[in-house]
């Protein structure tokens, strides 16, 4: 007697080929059109490749075996796997095993499919010991007898065997002609019914949707004439009405001599749903990515593998093939961007990512000002770097703005003492000169007195308009103690008239600061200013420099009332200020000036202690 053994026989016969070895492959498109083949096309088919390029696919599958692709091909399905009849030039038909997968273009709009075939037994000729292979089930697993109670059904079959299958975590059912002869416990479970009885002697086709019953049909058919027709992914409804995805496996059998289907069922509703939340996430993801105002791309061997939206937009590009694979010195410096790959590359897990200040050409020749992340990822096994790339080309044209009105606003705020101070000088020099017209004979020694006041003036003048007019950055070494003794000579009208004095000690041996000397000019301009309006009643400023290791440390400190706590958490925060005519923008375009030039500054203040600010640098050159 016949059990499912017998079905493991019939799978392991060496006369089925497998798909590893593969003997032809065909690309179609979406709707079907054949757009490559494979040269082994001539030696497997007969016919030449240029013969199947450009025609339908089904033209050259048997039509009684075309439902066998309809659901892979032009419905959505995961399925992989099938088994159809291609027909030869020959006229003869030859049994294909074919592998599917797909491939979608970057933007996801195209896709191709494909087809990996091998060929594999004919089932016409197979023994026909194996094609009468069968296997006996009971029509009921319990019966009742007259007193009601159930009694154990006489079985005669293999128990080994037949526990195997009614114990399976899956479904089985045996169909002949579409009625359902065989479920075991599995299968009703599945299905939500109490009893097998619900299900035995019922057609299939009420549990499957409407929409498959041709191709169930096709399959039942095709099955019980001894074909294989692979796997399939099919919608059932259970006795609850609820429905439930399920993959589902034909093979050839016979149940009391007529030829039927043996059928596995697996439910797939749980990975169906999982697929479904990954499928809903990478498309949330992908339009994330598409419609973010930043830059989002890839980096692979020096060049773009992938770049959104608003990247093309931000290089000038018209579309997509003017940037993918062209190389990234067409945007960026090469010592740049190779510093920017070093130090992504050692980034660790964990640790804050950090963020460059670039400057990149578009591709029509335009400079853009932008922020860069680099995040360390891999492209195909390659070492790659994902960047984010914020354009703030106009927020560096508004600081610029903001800069240069803040440098007017200092100088308007300084008119009143520089008037004061210009005054003065001109007096003496009328006056001299007035004495000069009477004894110039007899009073030479007031030409030197002339002449200096006339060079105090100059330097005056030269300060103030070197401070007001707009300038080029110009990065050079400054010798910070001339710097300070030329701010203070600028403020010193303005400290006099509020009765406050400068005390300069400057500790540091000959320090040089690279620096714009301008922007710095104006950072201690704006700090000792602040300084001389804490102190309405006078007082004096500390000026000192010293060397710490490599760093150098300025400090001013004033005697002022101090600067609460909580201020001096918001300090630097834009149009926040104390003062009733003050902007805020003074202290946020020092920070930022500091902070350009790779320093740090520091406030530490205590109530009637006065504040003490600390300017610290890195990059240094301490020379004699």
């Amino acid at each position: 007697m016949s059990t499912p053994d017998s079905l493991l026989k019939k799978e392991n016969t060496p006369s089925v080929e497998s798909i590893t070895k593969v003997q032809l492959i065909i690309v179609i498109s979406e709707i079907g059109d054949i757009q490559y083949v494979s040269s082994t096309c001539v030696a497997l088919l007969g016919h030449a490749r240029k013969d199947l390029i450009d025609t339908r696919l089904e033209n050259w599958i048997n039509s009684e075996d075309l439902y066998l692709i309809e659901s892979l091909i032009y419905q959505p399905s995961h399925q992989t796997h099938c088994y159809f009849r291609m027909k030869k030039k020959d006229g003869d038909l030859v049994w294909m095993e074919a592998v599917l997968s797909e491939v979608k273009s970057s933007i996801g709009e195209e896709k191709e499919i494909v087809m990996m075939l091998s060929r594999t037994s004919d089932y016409q000729n197979t023994t026909e010991s194996d094609r009468k292979t069968t296997i006996t089930m009971p029509t009921s697993q319990r019966k009742i007898n007259g007193n009601g109670v159930s009694e154990e059904p006489q079985i005669d079959e293999d128990y080994s065997a037949y526990d195997l299958i009614e114990y399976l975590p899956n479904g089985v059912f045996i169909f002949v002609d579409g009625i359902i002869k065989y479920v075991n416990e599995a299968g009703t479970s599945m299905l939500g019914a109490c009893h097998k009885e619900q299900i035995l002697e019922t057609s299939v086709y009420e549990y499957i949707e409407e929409n498959y019953h041709e191709i169930v049909g096709k399959r039942i058919k095709s099955v019980q004439q001894g074909y294989r027709v692979g796997q399939m992914e099919q919608r059932w409804k259970r006795f609850d009405g609820r429905a439930i995805d399920v993959e589902i496996t034909s093979n050839y059998t016979t149940f009391k001599g007529k030829p039927a289907s043996f059928v596995m069922l697996v439910d797939i509703s749980h990975r169906k749903s999982f697929h479904k939340i990954l499928q809903n996430s990478r498309e949330r993801f992908r339009k994330l990515v598409q419609n973010s105002i930043d830059t989002i791309g890839v980096i692979c061997e020096e060049k773009w593998t992938f770049i959104n939206e608003s990247g093309l937009k931000m290089l000038e590009v018209d579309n997509y093939g003017e940037i993918f694979g062209k190389s990234i010195y067409d945007n960026l410096p090469k010592e740049d961007f190779e510093k920017i790959w070093k130090e992504v590359l050692e980034q660790h897990n964990g640790t804050k990512l950090p963020t460059f200040e670039q400057e990149w050409k578009t591709m029509k020749g335009n400079a853009i000002h932008t922020e860069l992340v680099g995040i360390p990822t891999t492209y195909l096994g390659k070492d790659a770097m994902q960047v984010i790339i914020r354009d703030i080309t106009e927020r560096k044209q508004a600081e610029a703005l903001m800069l240069q009105s803040e440098k007017l606003t200092v100088a308007g705020q300084l008119a009143a003492g520089i008037a004061h101070e210009i005054r003065n000088p001109l007096t003496a020099i009328k006056g001299f000169f007035k004495l000069l017209e009477r004894e110039m004979e007899e009073k030479k020694g007031y030409f030197d007195i002339i002449e200096s006041e006339l060079s105090r003036i100059e330097l005056i003048l030269s300060e103030l308009l070197l401070l007001a007019k707009p300038h080029q950055v110009f990065v050079h070494p400054v010798s910070v103690h001339s710097l300070l003794k030329d701010v203070t000579t600028l403020l010193e009208t303005q400290a006099i008239m509020n009765n406050v004095w400068f005390d300069l000690k400057l500790k540091a041996k000959f320090p040089t600061l690279k620096c714009d000397e301008n922007q710095m000019k104006q950072v201690f301009i704006n700090l000792i200013k602040n300084g001389i309006e804490a102190m309405p009643k006078g007082g004096t400023i500390y000026i000192d420099t010293k060397i710490e290791g490599k760093d150098l440390v300025i400090t001013l400190r004033d005697e002022g009332t101090g600067i609460p706590e909580d201020i001096i958490s918001r300090l630097g925060e834009p149009f926040f200020t104390t003062k009733t005519t003050g902007t805020g923008l003074g202290l946020m375009i020092t920070f930022n000036i500091i902070k350009n030039h790779h320093g740090t500054v520091h406030f530490f203040s205590g109530k009637n202690e006065g504040t003490t600010i600390e300017v610290r640098f890195k990059q240094i050159d301490c020379e004699k």
